[in-house]
């Protein structure tokens, strides 16, 4: 990131713009006791040797060589006019439309991210976006209640454990029951004060549900209880059916595996969509297309938007007032490099490098595939030692899968593991050969 130093005369000159007389005057706010009086920092650095110090200290970061972990964030390969078209100045000085109208561009951008979007899953329509996949699919729930006039939600085990906690937050917040059922109990708590059932498919485990039989199920209990599904690797949706062919109410999901880099986690991208009749109940916001009254020119509007600076509180259903409006430009520009032909043969390699690696996990002595139903590209996999298996892929210069315990304690000796496109053959040779010496070691050999 460049940075200019400000030099006395400019800091000067800023403050009598202000009408300011000093540094001590702009803050005479902040209480004294809180004002930092001296800050221990070592002496300048030139240019270059402070280019050399920020070198030295990113050193200190562990570059794996390939990815075996996802559990919510993906190594997904991205095109390179993504970043070329996302560093345009005018995309990403301009990160979120305040003053809407006076951003053509960018609303045309969004707008193309919302048909994008909407023309994926089949659904009826899609929002701005959101913060991520976590809030996306708690504002659904809220959602959910708001416009089925009921405080009771039925989340389906096998949602990520981290969305999990974010819809209890919302739900304590709003006085809304929430439960945790398992598959082969859904039938039994469905009744007609449930607003929605919310579920994960592929699920965190990496099962993929069957939709369309689990949406069926639902209706014949409860008819007007919405259905809700969320999703954390979109990139599926090159070979799976999509949402708005299941008759799904509302679709959330991730969309950092669209162009986005893993970072250290984030920023994220709350896909929302919706059927049509709760348009008006959608969080964030939503661009349209128009024409001008007396004029042939087409321009775009901010049609809707739930919550902002300039709308009351309770006039509100939605405490979301900011899209990722840079993500979601990057998404759209993922989405139309590679086509529809192009995220279909991302999602089959994702589907066979996966399905490779389980094949060849149960020939190893001491793993088990723990799926019992089609997996996308993340599957369990019951080793006979776990912490050998993450110290040999350290060896091996991978990044480990995910160990399960960590979100259930009681699943001891059990991985997550997460195959993409952006693994090559070296790589996966490289985990079966790590995961051949764990098991090895396990038994006392060398």
């Amino acid at each position: 990131m460049d940075f200019i130093l400000h030099d006395k005369e400019t800091i000067a000159e800023m403050l009598t713009s202000i009408g300011v007389n000093s540094l001590e005057e702009l803050f005479q706010d902040i209480p004294v006791d809180l004002l930092l009086k001296k800050l221990n920092l070592p002496h300048g650095l030139s240019e270059p040797d402070l280019l050399r110090r920020f070198e030295e200290l990113s050193h200190k970061n562990k570059i794996y060589s390939s990815s075996f972990l996802g559990a919510g964030c993906y190594y997904h390969y991205i095109p390179s006019l993504v970043d070329f078209v996302i560093s345009l100045s005018g995309f990403y000085t301009a990160y979120t439309p305040y003053q809407a109208e006076a951003s053509q561009g960018y609303l045309q951008a969004i707008y193309e991210y919302q048909t994008a979007i909407t023309r994926l899953t089949q659904m009826d329509v899609a929002n701005a976006s959101v913060y991520d996949g976590s809030t996306a699919l708690a504002e659904a729930a809220i959602m959910a209640t708001v416009a089925t006039q009921k405080k009771k939600i039925i989340l389906l085990e096998g949602i990520h454990p981290e969305y999990v906690e974010v819809v209890k937050i919302y739900c304590w917040g709003q006085d809304i029951h929430f439960e945790i059922v398992m598959e082969d109990t859904l039938i039994s708590k469905l009744d007609e004060s449930v607003a929605a059932v919310l579920f994960q498919s592929p699920n965190f485990f990496g099962d993929i549900e069957n939709v369309t039989e689990l949406v069926q199920i639902i209706r014949d209990k409860a008819p007007k209880c919405l259905v809700v599904q969320v999703m954390t690797d979109p990139t599926c949706l090159g070979v799976l059916k999509p949402p708005g062919k299941s008759d799904i109410d509302i679709f959330v999901a991730e969309g950092q595996s669209f162009g986005i880099s893993p970072s250290f986690g984030g920023p994220g991208l709350g896909i929302f969509t919706s059927k049509q009749n709760y348009l008006r109940k959608m969080p964030g916001r939503l661009i349209g297309k128009t024409n001008e009254i007396d004029g042939e020119r087409e321009g775009f509007i901010l049609t809707l938007q739930t919550r902002e600076q300039h709308i009351r509180r309770e006039k509100a259903t939605s405490n979301i007032c900011t899209n990722q409006a840079l993500c979601a430009l990057a998404s759209l520009i993922y989405l139309v490099s590679l086509g529809k032909s192009g995220l279909r043969e991302i999602a089959f390699q994702n589907f066979q490098k996966s399905h490779y690696v389980k094949q060849k996990l149960e020939t190893i002595p001491g793993y088990q595939i723990l799926n019992k139903k089609p997996t996308y590209n993340e599957f369990l996999v019951k080793c006979p030692n776990i912490n050998e298996l993450i110290e040999q892929c350290k060896q091996e210069n991978l990044l480990p899968p995910l160990i399960i315990s960590k979100y259930f304690p009681n699943m001891k000796n059990i991985a997550l593991v997460c195959v993409t496109e952006s693994n090559s053959r070296e790589d996966i040779e490289k985990f079966i050969h790590a995961a051949q010496k764990a098991s090895k070691k396990n038994m006392g050999g060398n």
